[in-house]
């Protein structure tokens, strides 16, 4: 069964990355996912000031994330639980 374009989320230190499946691929059993992440500029920046203390370059194969990484949801649901917040 096919994820493609089913939104992900992915805890990154206290942020949570949102994203939509853009591409998957099964490597020694596992389902691995590329990500196309939104309003991701801070994990940008940090991952390009990493790479200059490090001076290295970047690794395109960290753009595949396992499938237990990442965390399927369906926004609409996530939307109303957070509103709920508000009610209390």
């Amino acid at each position: 069964m096919s994820r493609l374009g089913r939104p992900v989320y992915k805890v990154w230190g206290t942020t949570l990355r949102f994203g939509n499946v853009a591409e998957e691929k099964t490597e020694r059993s596992w389902k691995y996912y590329k990500v196309d992440w939104v309003d991701d500029g801070a994990h940008e920046r940090a991952t390009q000031w990493m790479l200059s203390l490090r001076g290295d370059t970047y690794d395109e194969s960290h753009e595949w994330h396992r499938g237990d990484h990442v965390r399927f949801f369906e926004p609409e649901e996530m939307i109303s639980r957070i509103n709920m917040l508000e009610d209390e």
